[in-house]
């Protein structure tokens, strides 16, 4: 009795297998020649998208990418009561969690930062930083580097305005 469960087992195993191998050939396998130009077209559509992505970024210049809005900040202020703003929204936003003037933290030294950013793209980041993650190239080595995106702290341009003529007093780390 038990022989004859192994062997009908057995018979069920094999019959399985032969299904799977015959539907594969059907299904897998075919002459037709439109068939098998198509998983061409397709394997070639993604080559061609991907080819396509990167002539994108070299048009986006040292402000960052057009698209993003910056708030129509695009002068740093000097008067020294948006200065002493900026520093304080600078700790109050959470900006000194992550960055430091003289050295990398979390994210990197901002010492000298309006000498290495242009204002709008500076404005662009803090406002906006999940958009340039995205899209600004600069943005990106950044986080290559870093290994963590900015968070968007909800910034106004106002108050963006302020942020960066603080910054602007801040020297870059000695090397």
């Amino acid at each position: 009795m038990n022989i004859s469960y192994r062997n009908r087992f057995s018979s069920y195993f094999v019959m399985a297998l032969v299904a799977v191998f015959v539907s594969s050939g059907a299904f897998g396998c075919s002459s037709s020649p439109k068939e098998k130009e198509k998983p061409k077209a397709q394997a070639t559509a993604p080559a061609a998208a991907k080819k396509a992505e990167p002539a994108a970024e070299p048009q986006v210049g040292p402000d960052g990418p057009e698209s993003i809005p910056y708030g129509g900040v695009d002068e740093i202020s000097t008067d020294p009561a948006m200065i002493e703003k900026g520093k304080g929204l600078f700790e109050s936003k959470g900006c000194v969690a992550c960055h430091r003037m003289d050295m990398k933290l979390v994210g990197p030294a901002l010492g000298g930062v309006t000498e290495r950013r242009t204002v709008k793209w500076m404005a662009r980041m803090i406002q906006h930083p999940e958009m340039m993650l995205e899209k600004d190239p600069v943005a990106k080595q950044l986080l290559a580097t870093h290994f963590t995106p900015m968070a968007n702290q909800g910034v106004t341009p106002d108050e963006t305005k302020a942020i960066i003529a603080y910054l602007a007093t801040q020297k870059p780390p000695a090397k």
